[in-house]
């Protein structure tokens, strides 16, 4: 075999392992794009339950007290308008 054959051989088996060696970083690239996707869907429905669930008991507080509902709204109104002059 003359070194060109054997040149020749080795960059094939180059070519060969480079191909594999990208196919591997494509699909872990993809496997954790998908990872992290799944995570940010799950915080996401997290967030939305909690704050569905703490609209729900604000609401049942201002359904059971009214006016201390109204009177708070008011004094945090109040407070706010002062400091944000």
């Amino acid at each position: 075999m003359s070194e060109t054959d054997a040149l020749r051989k080795d960059m094939d088996a180059l070519r060969k392992d480079l191909r594999e060696l990208a196919e591997s970083v494509r699909t872990s690239g993809e496997k954790r794009y998908q990872e992290g996707l799944d995570q940010a869907r799950h915080g996401y429905e997290d967030l939305r339950r909690e704050a569905s669930r703490r609209s729900k008991e604000v609401g049942a507080e201002i359904e059971a007290r009214p006016f201390t509902s109204i009177f708070a709204a008011f004094g945090i109104g109040l407070v706010l308008g002062k400091l944000l002059r």
